[in-house]
């Protein structure tokens, strides 16, 4: 998935390409995947983002903001066992050329103790002031997920 994302059933396409593909990432990573309830589309130049924050609009009430504007959506986009129910819109960022990423719902703290330390190559763990967060990536995919100490 490479070309700028033109309309409502393109961002939808993309949010189910994300939604798979990061579940894909976890089972190869640690053997399982988790829910998915929250994704973010990462935008790669500002006429896209400017398209995409117009669409995000029009799917939902605003939810907070954190390099973009996130939504809680008026309907869901089911992707197999998930539901999603917040979609984001990142910023154009040259740091993240990936298609998006997604934050999987699991208990945090279980998770850091029992996986961490297994999976340095693939997991890293992230700090911030406010919480902290499990990053899956791996070369062969062109997506993120996270598991994050707070919901943000």
């Amino acid at each position: 998935m490479a070309k700028a994302i033109q309309n409502k059933e393109e961002l939808i396409e993309t949010v189910k390409y994300i939604a798979t593909e990061t579940s894909k990432l976890a089972e190869k990573i640690i053997g399982k995947t988790f829910p998915i309830t929250s994704l973010t589309v990462f935008s790669h130049s500002q006429p896209e983002y400017e398209v995409l924050i117009k669409i995000l609009e029009s799917l939902g009430k605003s939810s907070n903001y954190n390099n973009g504007p996130r939504v809680e959506l008026n309907d869901p986009i089911l992707v197999g066992e998930n539901k999603i129910t917040h979609l984001r819109i990142r910023k154009p960022d040259l740091e993240r050329p990936q298609v998006g990423c997604n934050d999987f719902v699991t208990d945090y703290q279980v998770f850091k103790e029992k996986y961490l330390s297994k999976f340095p190559k693939n997991l890293s763990l992230i700090k911030r002031p406010e919480y902290e967060m499990i990053e899956f990536h791996e070369k062969n995919f062109d997506v993120l997920a996270y598991i994050v100490s707070t919901l943000i």
